[in-house]
């Protein structure tokens, strides 16, 4: 049996590799303090149950996510502990992919983009080279930008970005544009980075200095003056708590009731097929860890633009909990009715059809 974290997205430091156990943790590399991503390949263990324990709490409610191709993924299911997991391999099962969540190859995008005849584009190189892409999807004199992957390992936002623009793509918002930059640290992504906290700041608190590429890119695009709206996609801290649900992050009191206005809008738009989502979750400025931010992250930065009606964070649960579990569906789901809540905002302020 051998463990590999030798491709996109790939992440651990392997302590120890037995016939029937195997000992992990997070590679943090240049993150400040600690972080909890991981995800590695385990090939030639066909037959065997294997236990994979960390040396931290790293381990989700439902196991580790795990996947044959990095595309699709489901849980274990077979958490022993909040640092361990169990698996099973079949008899022909030879090569597995196992993570903290259910990961976002950047292939996927660029599939997505492909059957809907989206055409992906190159918005600039990253600063160690990789390509950083982005597509403008439908016409009109306003734009919405979606960003995501401002922190290379919080894949859940690109699942809901996904969600944004189809549902954009069946029902589009009149006048109004989608620009979508879905890995803004692909660095970060390709390499499997924690991309939290990096030195000397990591991307989302980048938008004063603008010392990443990535994060010069998206200002520029946030600054032509047509920008409607920025919602920047994100997930959260591992778990417990508020860190399991879907929520916004408020950023400005003087936008605070259109903010509120939106959560509602939100809230009612939500399918049974989506993840669970209650505005009381949301987040205002000045609570917890809501302080502070001096415009150096997007939301922040971009709320101050002249004409930017909302921009905010919208943080999404890794796992979820028992009753509003995590999957690649319901993700894509949370995503098309968040765009739904959004039309339902704009109706309600008067401002679908106008600029």
């Amino acid at each position: 049996m051998t463990i590999n974290t030798n491709f996109c997205g790939g992440n651990a430091i392997i302590k120890s590799v037995s016939d029937d156990k195997v000992t992990f943790r997070p590679d943090l590399r240049d993150t400040e303090g600690d972080w909890f991503y991981w995800a590695f390949e385990v090939k030639g263990a066909a037959g065997r149950t294997v236990a994979f324990e960390m040396e931290q709490n790293y381990v989700g409610y439902f196991g580790a996510a795990v996947s044959h191709d990095l595309y699709h993924w489901e849980w274990t299911n077979t958490a022993t502990a909040a640092n361990s997991f169990t698996y099973t391999f079949g008899e022909n099962e030879n090569d597995v992919f196992f993570a903290h969540d259910m990961l976002y190859h950047p292939s996927r995008f660029h599939k997505f983009a492909e059957l809907r005849g989206i055409r992906v584009k190159h918005l600039c190189d990253d600063n160690k080279g990789t390509p950083i892409p982005y597509a403008v999807i439908g016409e009109g004199k306003r734009n919405i930008l979606l960003a995501a992957r401002h922190h290379a390992c919080e894949a859940t936002g690109d699942y809901i970005m996904e969600g944004i623009i189809d549902e954009y793509l069946k029902n589009p918002i009149p006048d109004t544009r989608v620009t979508a930059v879905p890995f803004v640290d692909a660095d970060g992504v390709v390499a499997g980075d924690q991309g939290k906290n990096r030195r000397p700041h990591d991307h989302n608190r980048d938008y004063l200095e603008a010392i990443y590429n990535g994060v010069r890119a998206v200002k520029e695009i946030a600054e032509k003056g047509d920008v409607l709206a920025v919602f920047d996609l994100h997930s959260p801290w591992h778990i417990s708590g508020r860190n399991d649900k879907v929520f916004c992050v408020r950023n400005s009191e003087k936008k605070l009731d259109d903010m509120r206005l939106f959560g509602r809008c939100f809230e009612e738009s939500i399918t049974p097929d989506a993840m669970k989502y209650d505005t009381k979750n949301d987040i205002d400025p000045g609570v917890e860890w809501n302080v502070g931010r001096e415009r150096t992250s997007c939301g922040t930065y971009c709320r101050d633009i002249p004409g930017v009606e909302l921009a905010f964070t919208l943080e999404t649960t890794y796992f979820g909990e028992s009753g509003n579990v995590v999957s690649q569906d319901r993700l894509v789901e949370t995503g098309r009715c968040f765009l739904e809540g959004f039309r339902k905002y704009l109706i309600r302020k008067g401002m679908e059809k106008t600029i």
